[in-house]
């Protein structure tokens, strides 16, 4: 008994022996190689073109990663964006890579060295790519996907990783639809989504554009730009905001189009009360390619023959002047709204959009205008006093149909009832002078 006794506690002593007084936490050691950039992704810009073509040289660039596949909105492909310094902007490119659950390696804001020799460029839709070589069923030419065998061979993560704030740019609407913009990440602010997509999900099988959904974000000032959604993001079965919002994304683009893409839900914020407007015009009911008629609305020829029409592209409606079919020196046409009362709000602020196609000069003969009158008796023009307004109008450097805000043009110091009017000037018989402009979601913004 005693020798059993004796035992167990030589048994406990090794045991208590055996335990340290401290539990030490492993350091996690980043391992990840460093290389040397020896080339500026501005030159490899400046190098491209539309036209694909093999990088020859062994050169290693670096930037950071901004998109992410994690939340299913990117597919297949890494956005990156260069780090702005005080003289130069943010440059960024996109990496389509023939693998998923690319977040695993390649997180956000990581930086990320690329080894270029031996892959492809090209310019596609204004923004660079890297990747490998794609030839269609024509033998046409394109960047394509990095292999799965092949990517990580050309895309090294660094230890460095940057947090969203040393990355983002905050912009305005006019300001991020440029090209230069393609790939950065960036932030709008008092933002909201249009009227037609609230009740409505990020992504809409009845709204379904190759894969995914285009609702219009909107500024006070009238400007747009879509915010697009896969029907593979995680959140798409979500309700889109009925607030204003603050969003930050990845800009890209198809076609004409600048589409902003966020990485997950939480770069959508809701912030304040949207704004609704007391009078609003979409010309959603408008018939293509026939004169424009709405109730309420009058659609009156000065001189010519030409009414405003209605133009309905990608089944978004509009009203449009364009000319053809006439062969008199001058066109002259108005598009009147209905009464406004301007008595049951304060500091009214009027938006809509505009475009042009065709525009050859920026004339005053050839050009789009907008008026207000207070005594338009619905049928004579000529008898009305008509104030001219100013507001951003597209010229002829602005891309076709490509659609602008007017800015908020000021309709404060009106009382009573007033009609507010756009007026076309054009020619049947200079060929100069013969453009298109169209005016969509007309819009005004009080306060009770």
């Amino acid at each position: 008994m005693k020798s059993l006794l004796y035992f167990s506690v030589v048994c406990l002593f090794m045991l208590w022996a055996c335990v340290p007084g401290e539990i030490e936490i492993p350091q996690l050691v980043c391992n990840q190689p460093d290389f040397e950039t020896n080339r500026s992704v501005v030159e490899v810009v400046k190098n491209a073109n539309s036209v694909v073509k093999q990088y020859t040289y062994d050169d290693i660039i670096e930037a950071y990663v901004i998109s992410t596949d994690e939340y299913g909105n990117f597919f297949k492909t890494i956005s990156f964006q260069t780090l702005a310094t005080t003289t130069t902007p943010s440059i960024g490119f996109s990496v389509p890579i023939d693998a998923s659950n690319l977040y695993v390696d390649y997180r956000l804001g990581n930086k990320v060295y690329l080894k270029l020799k031996n892959q492809y460029t090209d310019i596609y839709y204004g923004g660079l790519r890297v990747g490998g070589i794609y030839a269609n069923a024509y033998n046409e030419s394109s960047v394509g996907r990095l292999s799965q065998n092949d990517y990580k061979n050309i895309l090294y993560p660094s230890c460095t990783t940057l947090a969203d704030g040393q990355l983002i740019k905050s912009v305005t609407i006019p300001e991020l639809l440029k090209d230069s913009n393609l790939n950065t990440l960036v932030e709008l602010s008092d933002v909201q989504f249009a009227s037609t997509a609230l009740g409505r999900h990020y992504f809409e099988e009845s709204n379904n554009v190759g894969g995914g959904t285009n609702w219009y974000l909107l500024d006070k000032n009238g400007n747009q730009i879509y915010l697009r959604t896969s029907s593979y993001a995680r959140f798409a079965s979500n309700l889109v905001p009925i607030t204003k919002v603050k969003i930050r994304g990845v800009l890209t683009k198809f076609g004409v189009d600048y589409q902003l893409v966020v990485r997950s839900e939480a770069d959508i914020e809701p912030t304040t009360a949207r704004g609704t407007p007391f009078f609003a015009e979409d010309f959603q009911t408008a018939v293509d390619k026939s004169n424009l008629s709405l109730s309420g609305w009058a659609n009156l020829v000065q001189a010519g023959s030409l009414f405003w029409k209605g133009a309905v592209y990608n089944g978004n409606g509009c009203a449009e002047f364009l000319i053809s079919g006439t062969k008199v020196n001058s066109n002259i046409a108005w598009l009147i709204s209905p009464k406004i009362d301007m008595d049951i709000y304060k500091n009214e602020v009027l938006t809509f959009r505009s475009a042009q196609h065709h525009l050859d000069v920026d004339s005053p003969l050839n050009t789009l205008e907008l008026y207000v009158s207070k005594n338009f008796d619905g049928l004579d023009i000529s008898k009305a006093t008509w104030i001219k307004l100013n507001f951003n109008v597209p010229q002829q450097t602005t891309p076709w149909y490509q659609f602008i805000g007017s800015g908020g043009v000021d309709l404060s110091s009106y009382t009573g009832k007033i009609n507010i009017a756009f007026k076309y000037i054009g020619s049947g018989k200079n060929t100069a002078l013969d453009g298109a402009f169209q005016v969509d979601d007309v819009q005004i913004f009080g306060e009770k």
